[in-house]
């Protein structure tokens, strides 16, 4: 990398000053926006503009170690004027692009805006202020946190196609992304740490375009090993075929009244399962997520056994006193209690826990990791010595209701 370019540095002061003035800090008429707000926030801050006409060719970027550095040399900027150009090549490469009729699209993960470590106007702020800089029309798509905007899904991308290229349909053959995040491993250069993710290789290859890291695109330097360090959804496909709808005549309810209780890791197939299975045979089910509390769960289970009802226990149930309760509820109402334990390996349950935050467009949002460490601290394994009248101890059974959600398996996935 190459020493400070030659720039005078552009204050968030003097940028608000500039603005009340009336004067465009961008070489094009910007429109900032707040999409898709839930739940009071906005997961994905964008940058577009009326005035320019769609492109076929797009050329994306991630921004923090690709498009600039921190002039600190910190991991993380100590402000909106801590960054330099990554390389004294980067501004005139991308005035070449946009010469070539590119749009220049920055796609990147903001989540220090969530943290509340880094606000909206002062992320806008650096923005404007590289993109004066660089002196060529520039897209920013920003997700804001851990949501389902949030790389390597694809949603920033599918919005930008969908609601900010007037329909010009893009050619992802000439098409192409630049990324740090790119799963290099530790000293792939002379004294170089291993990349933290491979999130940046993994939206590429979930669009379907081509990937370059900022040493590959910038430097032309040649590609290095990597590793993709996630779960590889087509190669468990390919070990585990998806059942159609019409194949699955698998069976697991009761003729007779009973209480199921379920035990699996946070996203492992829980709830599909008893909306599939059980449910529809008159299951009532007691969930904490929805409920609120344990105590809450147990009075509607006592309820529903006495209106005659069977009852599934939908929590991740992984202790001997977290599932005593519920079985001590069977006992009382004079009907057996079963275990259904699904085993859904912890990498395959990462994946499904992001892949349902994306289906769900975020309506549901992944469990944080803190979720799975207290399942493994606290995990014992179901018994009859416990109570059940049988334990069924199940494999996850890939099946799609629809060929959009397959598509979204598909898609590499990162926590």
């Amino acid at each position: 990398m190459s020493g400070r370019p030659k720039r005078k540095a552009v204050s968030n002061t003097e940028t608000k000053a500039k603005k009340a003035r009336g004067e465009t800090e961008l070489s094009y008429d910007p429109l900032w926006k707040n999409e898709g707000v839930l739940n009071g926030s906005s997961p994905l801050i964008t940058l577009t503009s009326e005035s320019l006409d769609g492109a076929s060719k797009v050329a994306g970027f991630d921004v923090d170690f690709t498009v600039i550095r921190t002039a600190s040399g910190r991991t993380f900027a100590t402000g909106s004027d801590d960054w330099l150009f990554w390389h004294d090549v980067v501004p005139e490469k991308l005035k070449e692009l946009h010469g070539k009729g590119y749009r220049i699209v920055f796609f990147t993960n903001q989540a220090g805006i969530e943290k509340g470590k880094v606000t909206p106007q002062s992320f806008k702020d650096k923005m404007e202020a590289i993109i004066k800089e660089l002196d060529v029309p520039v897209f920013v798509f920003a997700s804001t946190g851990t949501n389902h905007f949030r790389k390597p899904s694809t949603k920033m991308w599918d919005f930008f196609v969908k609601n900010c290229n007037k329909g010009v349909q893009v050619d992802k053959s000439l098409s192409f992304y630049v990324g740090d995040a790119a799963g290099r491993k530790k000293n792939w250069a002379k004294d170089k740490p291993k990349d933290f993710t491979c999130g940046d290789r993994m939206f590429a290859h979930n669009i379907g375009i081509k990937f370059y890291t900022p040493e590959e695109y910038f430097l032309d330097e040649k590609a290095v090993p990597f590793e993709w360090r996630s779960l590889h959804p087509l190669d468990f496909l390919k070990s585990n075929p998806p059942i159609t709808k019409q194949e699955d005549n698998a069976s697991y309810h009761s003729k007779s009244q009973e209480l199921m209780v379920m035990v699996g890791l946070p996203a492992s197939g829980k709830s599909t399962f008893r909306q599939r299975y059980l449910e529809p045979h008159g299951y009532v089910a007691v969930n904490r997520d929805t409920m609120g509390t344990v105590e809450k769960c147990i009075k509607v289970a006592k309820e529903t056994l006495k209106a005659g009802k069977s009852v599934v226990v939908d929590n991740t149930n992984p202790s001997v006193s977290a599932r005593a309760n519920f079985i001590q509820l069977a006992k009382s109402a004079g009907i057996s209690c079963r275990c259904i334990w699904l085993k859904t390996p912890q990498e395959l349950a990462h994946h499904l826990n992001m892949f349902r935050q994306n289906q769900t467009q975020g309506k549901v949002r992944r469990v944080p990791g803190v979720g799975y460490n207290m399942f493994k601290k606290n995990f014992e394994q179901p018994t009859k010595g416990e109570g059940f009248s049988e334990i069924l101890e199940l494999d996850f059974k890939p099946r799609f209701d629809s060929k959009s959600d397959k598509e979204l398996f598909e898609q590499w996935t990162l926590d």
